[in-house]
């Protein structure tokens, strides 16, 4: 299966939505080359506001509001941008996606929309993939984890390769074992130049 999980904003609404749950088809893991250079808009954001909602069919969505603190990659000319992912509670209706994470109330974080052209069951590319998490050390240094908590020690950029793997919910290239090396996981602003010179060398 070649993909991270690119459902049609059809499909988003339509996908079993007679059931209960949602299992997640098997999301293909990614490299940072890719994730990067295939997601329309990369952002640091704050999320200021979850909420589940329902279509006019009754199926309930869980939106997030994200207040915008910079743009790394795209264009977004205001400073609040909201996502929907499928699944939540809502009037007495409950869909659960299986393996679905949110955004947390209050998270800091970088995060890859895949697209902003439709809907998907996650916009963020390659699912928890696309999310890195902001969080301050013992010093008070913003540094950066995966979506489950890791501390990102390094990245690396390569080009997509032919073997499909199971996302286990980290991109091919990001390093979270560095810290059993010593090595502190990366601060924001590091990560941020990292990826812009990246993207600066991609032109």
């Amino acid at each position: 299966m070649n993909l991270p999980c690119k459902i049609s904003g059809f499909l988003f609404w339509v996908c079993f939505l007679l059931a209960t749950s949602v299992d997640a088809t098997a999301i293909r893991q990614v490299s940072m080359e890719e994730m990067l250079q295939h997601s329309e808009l990369v952002f640091e954001g704050v999320v200021t506001d979850k909420q589940v909602l329902a279509t006019e069919q009754g199926h309930p969505y869980t939106e997030v509001s994200f207040r915008i603190i910079d743009v790394i990659k795209g264009e977004w000319p205001q400073g609040e941008i909201r996502l929907s992912f499928l699944g939540g509670e809502t009037a007495g209706k409950k869909l659960k996606v299986q393996d679905m994470e949110y955004p947390r109330l209050g998270e800091h974080g970088i995060y890859f929309v895949e697209t902003l052209q439709k809907r998907l069951i996650n916009p963020l590319y390659g699912w928890s993939q696309g999310r890195f998490v902001v969080l301050p050390d013992d010093m008070g240094h913003r540094r950066i984890h995966t979506a489950d908590g890791r501390p990102v020690t390094d990245l690396r950029f390569h080009q997509t390769d032919s073997e499909a793997l199971l996302s286990r919910g980290t991109a091919k290239g990001v390093d979270v074992t560095g810290q059993e090396l010593g090595r502190e996981a990366m601060q924001l602003d590091g990560f941020k130049d990292r990826l812009r010179r990246q993207l600066q060398e991609r032109e």
